[in-house]
């Protein structure tokens, strides 16, 4: 399941302030508000899946699918190497293309999808 702004609905969302204690109590059981990045629309959402909570996720677009990064092509800050130390891995969201450590399995690995077909058409040049 994937969020989608309600106004316009783009899948560019980020986590937005909490206000009252109404709010602070809902997100303590995963129903948070969000604003999207595109509209500016504040929304109130279910963020949490039971089912995928124990998988890692890109902390800026959420997304699963996911691939992994070697440490000799990026600058790697103190703690992120600690927490490779302890046993995280690294994973990359190829679509937001940020680089961060989980100590979370991935669900699914990320795969291109081929755009180009490999072979050329019969009788095409």
């Amino acid at each position: 399941m994937q969020i989608e702004c309600p106004a316009c609905q783009s899948s560019n969302l980020r986590y937005s302030r909490l206000y009252g204690a109404r709010e602070h109590l809902l997100a303590l059981v995963g129903i948070r508000p969000l604003r999207c990045r595109v509209c500016r629309t504040r929304f109130v959402a279910k963020t949490w899946n039971l089912r995928r909570i124990f998988y890692a996720r890109c902390p800026r677009c959420w997304r699963m699918d996911l691939s992994q990064w070697r440490e000799e092509y990026c600058c790697t800050p103190f703690r992120r190497r600690l927490a490779i130390a302890l046993g995280a891995h690294k994973y990359r969201c190829e679509y937001c293309r940020v680089n961060f450590t989980s100590f979370r399995p991935r669900l699914t690995p990320y795969r291109r999808k081929r755009t180009v077909p490999r072979h050329r058409p019969a009788g095409a040049g």
